[in-house]
Parts: structure tokens; C-alpha cells; sequence
């Protein structure tokens, strides 16, 4: 009888898309065995891919503009654009993500979401009626006030001037005024998967500026900086904007919209789930085996991260999930809904960020032929 496989990953953020990890898996299994049907469902919980995944869907034409990306410089960028109910869907990764920089360039102090805003007034200059926003993979920590000053609102200082750019504007902002009509008549939905609040021990700056080029020496002054934009944000939002679940999304652009702009905030897996109909899947094909993943699994991912996600669609199914990424760090008493979960790195731990981005394609095959059988079995 014939085995079917689903592939269902989110990206390798910085090394491999979730189109070119389904491409390359998929051609891995049909030289172990070309019978086994593969499905290629390339997802995105909001970041980096969640535009493709449109497209590539079928369902989404794909617009191209230059912008600005997270320190000012030029960067092409692309959103997926529904003609027929004026629908853009934008991926803040596209121009203001940590693909756009390199290790040593992340700086939340510097970096902007402008060049996202920049991305959203082109949506608007089309007609839009209803904007979907993807979070996620963002190299910013300035609570979307970029995106915000490109859309028009004033950001302003006590002086009456516009901010700075990136988290060095934060701890200046004295007013936000929100001047343009047109916005308050679009549709706004902000998809992603994480549930941190914008502020707190579990908040963006704890939880998220790391990553962004934050040390520990300087989440104070970034911590600060957040809860004055809370400040700010509190003459918008009836209710504590700070603890707002979702609201620490993208350094903070999630709870900016959902005051200024009155954004909705929703879950990217479900919202691309139902788009693309997945668990439908289950019922009309006889599926064995989901293989699904993303660049690191740790203990973040239960709050909500796709392949998690992913795997609880599955279970619901009785089909058997198995994770594959790059970097791993579970603690053993974890309880995931995966069947088996792996890094691609046999030695992980000792590889330089740079060496792991580029031996990624291969040692994904190379996972795929070892475990392939084992877990079909």
C-alpha cells in the first residue's frame, strides 16, 4: 500500500525556506523510495515565508516594492495581494526581519519597522480594504512606531518632533497622534503565534530582544523604553495594554496596532490552517507520517510555534508528527506531541552559526535518509 508523507515546516530562518525545505525533502524521499506519496504544505505562524505561502498556494498574486529595510537601506520586498476582495498580506520579515541583517549589524536600538510601513502604505495606494499582517522573525524592538510614522501618525517627542528611529525613539516618545482617517476604514488583522505580553519577565524585551542584538546589560534601559510606549498606548486602549497576550509580537508592533489602528489579533497557523484548508487533508487523503520543523525547537515552542501546532492537527488525526530543526534545547520533562524530534546538526553545539546555515540543505537530507523508514515504521 502506498505511504503518504506531509510536509508541513515552517522555515529554517536564515538558511532555508519552507518552500526549499519541502522541495529538497521531498526529493531526499523519492530516491529512498518513490512510492511513498508526498503532500508539500510550505506554512508560515506569520514570519519569514508567510507571504510565499500564499502565493505559492495559488491564492495571492505576489507585488514587489523597494523599501527601506531595518537600518535605512534599500531592500526589495514583496506582499501577496488578493485583487478580488482587496486583501494584502504583508510579512514585516520581508523588510524589517533578522534576514535583512547580518550577526554583527542587530541593534534594537537602531533597527525600524519604517520599511513595513513603507510595504503597508503600497497595500493602501492600491485600495485595500483589509490588511493581513504577519509577525514574526522581526529585527526590531521599536513597538512599530516606524511603521506607524510611515503610515502617517505622528510619533512625537516633547518637543513636538518626530522620534528617533528604533528603541533609542521609545524612551523619547511623548505622544502618539493618529491623523489619518483612511486607516480607521481598513480591516486590520495581525497574525502570529506567540502569546507574550509587551511587557514583564515574559514580555518582548525579556523574551525576544536577545536575539535582536539586546545584551543583558541593556534589557533594562529596553524594558524602560517598553513601558513608556505602554504609556503612550494607554490613551488608545481602554483596557492594560501591557499584558495584553500577543501584544509583545515584533518588538512590541502588535500592541501598537491593536490600539492605534484597532488590529485583531489572530493566530497565523489558524489563520494559513484554514486558508489552506489542512485539516481537511487528513480527510481526504490517508495521511502516515507529517514531517514538520523550523530553525530551533526549544521551550518557547509550546507557546504556540507552528510545528507544535502542527503536530497537535496531526494527533487530532492519530498521524504521527516528526520535528526536524537546526538548533534543539527541550528540557527531557517536556511533553510535545511529536512521534520523534531531532536536530539536523550532529553536533550542534559545536558549530558556529554561519557553518550550521550552510550545512543545513545537506544534513537535512541526510536526517531524512537515516530516519525516513524508521518512522514510517
Amino acid at each position: 500500500m502506498t505511504q503518504t508523507i506531509l510536509l508541513a515546516p515552517d522555515s529554517f530562518k536564515g538558511s532555508l525556506s519552507a518552500a526549499d525545505f519541502c522541495e529538497l525533502a521531498q526529493q531526499t524521499i523519492e530516491r529512498c523510495d518513490p512510492s511513498i506519496e508526498v503532500i508539500k504544505r510550505p506554512l508560515s505562524d506569520g514570519g519569514e515565508g508567510f507571504v510565499d505561502a500564499f502565493i505559492i498556494a495559488g491564492i495571492a498574486e505576489r507585488q514587489t516594492r523597494i523599501v527601506q529595510d531595518p537600518l535605512g537601506r534599500p531592500i526589495k520586498a514583496d506582499f501577496a495581494w488578493q485583487p478580488e476582495n482587496q486583501t494584502a498580506i504583508i510579512e514585516m520579515a520581508q523588510a524589517s526581519g533578522l534576514p535583512c541583517l547580518s550577526t554583527d549589524e542587530r541593534n534594537p536600538f537602531l533597527t525600524s519597522t519604517y520599511g513595513t510601513g513603507q510595504l503597508l502604505s503600497a497595500a493602501i495606494e492600491m485600495s485595500a480594504k483589509k490588511i493581513i499582517v504577519g509577525l514574526g522573525g522581526s529585527a526590531t524592538q521599536d513597538g512599530g512606531m516606524g511603521a506607524l510614522q510611515a503610515l502617517g501618525v505622528n510619533c512625537v517627542n516633547t518637543l513636538g518632533d518626530p522620534i528617533e528611529k528604533g528603541a533609542n525613539g521609545l524612551s523619547e516618545l511623548a505622544k502618539i497622534e493618529q491623523k489619518q482617517p483612511g486607516l480607521a476604514e481598513i480591516e486590520w488583522i495581525i497574525a502570529c503565534d506567540v502569546t507574550n505580553p509587551l511587557l514583564g519577565e515574559k514580555g518582548s524585551t525579556r523574551v525576544f530582544a536577545p536575539q535582536k542584538g539586546a545584551t543583558n546589560d541593556n534589557l533594562a534601559s529596553l524594558e524602560a523604553s517598553m513601558t513608556n510606549l505602554a504609556t503612550q498606548l494607554s490613551a488608545y486602549y481602554p483596557h492594560d495594554i501591557g499584558s495584553l497576550p500577543g501584544g509583545g509580537a515584533a518588538g512590541g508592533m502588535a500592541a501598537s496596532f491593536v490600539a492605534i489602528l484597532g488590529a485583531r489579533l489572530v493566530s497565523g497557523f489558524d489563520l494559513l490552517s484554514d486558508t489552506l484548508q489542512l485539516p481537511q487533508l487528513f480527510q481526504t487523503h490517508k495521511i502516515d507520517l507529517v514531517i514538520t520543523g523550523e530553525g530551533a525547537i526549544d521551550e518557547q515552542s509550546q507557546y504556540g510555534k507552528l510545528p507544535f501546532r502542527m503536530a497537535q492537527l496531526a494527533q487530532e488525526n492519530q498521524v504521527p508528527t516528526v520535528a526536524l530543526c537546526g538548533k534543539l534545547n527541550l528540557n527531557q520533562d517536556t511533553k510535545f506531541p511529536f512521534k520523534q524530534c531531532f536536530s539536523i546538526h550532529p553536533d550542534a553545539s559545536k558549530l558556529s552559526l554561519a557553518d550550521a546555515f550552510s550545512q543545513t540543505p545537506r544534513n537535512l537530507a541526510i536526517t531524512l535518509e537515516n530516519g525516513l523508514f524508521d518512522w514510517l515504521g
